[in-house]
């Protein structure tokens, strides 16, 4: 398992780069001359469909932050400070929402369409390159910092060493 995508996930990917290919006759978006550049080329699809999934998701986990930020600070009567903060941990940070309908069906959609933008010619091999190589750097700034590359696309290896982890009075989920 990689640490971008669960295992139905990569089937998904798959299927959608062999529809694209054989069906459509686009080419896929990996070097397959050699196995150094095959496994070069892997990773940074890898890290385009993290950053492009994290880029669709953005909006969605704004919205929730910024509605559970009002929350908080109508029934806690929290300062806007803290109430962000909340409303950060708990509707930004907070990957579970993107397991239950309809956000599940807006992910899956947007993994299928990533992957078919991909085979796009020349477009898709522009935005692979360049979301690719951003997305790994950004992988590699949350290793760093969190000690994961999870922040709004989940690792499948999710550890609870996050820095909310050290902030022991706020509850990260709902009640």
């Amino acid at each position: 398992m990689t640490p971008v995508v669960d295992f139905r996930t990569l089937l998904a990917i798959t299927l959608t780069l062999t529809l694209a290919n054989v069906g459509l006759g686009r080419d896929l978006p990996f070097d397959t001359v050699a196995l150094v550049p095959f496994v070069a080329s892997l990773f940074v699809f890898a890290g385009y469909l993290y950053l492009m999934r994290s880029l669709v998701r953005l909006p969605f986990a704004l919205v929730i932050t910024l509605r559970r930020a009002r929350y908080a600070h109508r029934k806690h009567g929290l300062d806007w400070r803290e109430s962000l903060r909340d409303g950060f941990v708990r509707g930004f940070l907070d990957n579970r929402r993107w397991s239950v309908p309809p956000l599940d069906v807006i992910d899956r959609l947007a993994v299928i369409g990533l992957a078919l933008l991909a085979t796009i010619p020349y477009l898709g091999l522009f935005l692979v390159r360049l979301g690719g190589v951003a997305g790994i750097v950004l992988m590699l700034i949350l290793y760093l910092f969190r000690g994961t590359f999870s922040l709004l696309v989940e690792d499948s290896v999710q550890t609870d060493s996050g820095w909310t982890s050290a902030l022991p009075f706020l509850k990260t989920r709902d009640e």
